[in-house]
């Protein structure tokens, strides 16, 4: 039989959570998820989403689900590699300039041709050694 280990008001941090025990090896489900996307209003009335798992693995299910509450888990993300402002994110050179993107540079050619002003904004980051592109 399912026993519910939290519950919580946003479904999408039940689903966190949930990840998190089957990642441990723990058969976690979500309940109620549609009732928050659906109506939000009688979820909460309803206690919101429930995280629930079978009655054996509860006590560490529920030792998991302190952890997380605690922000214990954050030290087991992977470390963020230290990006210089200004580089390239998949070959790491220096040399990168900022574009405006083909859509907005066909949309202004296009009112051009009528007369109309169309500000566009550089949005668009372009290394000029790998090729790679990325949104500023």
């Amino acid at each position: 039989m399912l026993q519910t280990v939290e519950r919580f008001l946003d479904p999408w941090e039940a689903h966190i959570v949930c990840a998190r025990l089957n990642a441990d090896g723990i058969p976690a489900t979500v309940a109620f998820a549609n009732h928050a996307i659906i109506d939000w209003p009688a979820a909460l009335a309803l206690g919101g989403t429930a995280v629930q798992v079978p009655e054996e693995h509860l006590a560490q299910a529920r030792r998991i689900a302190a952890e997380y509450r605690a922000g214990e888990l954050e030290a087991d993300l992977p470390e963020e590699p230290e990006l210089q402002e200004g580089c390239c994110p998949e070959c790491g050179s220096g040399p990168v300039r900022q574009v405006a993107p083909l859509r907005q540079r066909l949309l202004a050619g296009l009112l051009g041709i009528f007369g109309a002003t169309f500000p566009t904004r550089e949005s668009e980051m372009v290394c000029d050694n790998c090729g790679a592109r990325w949104e500023a």
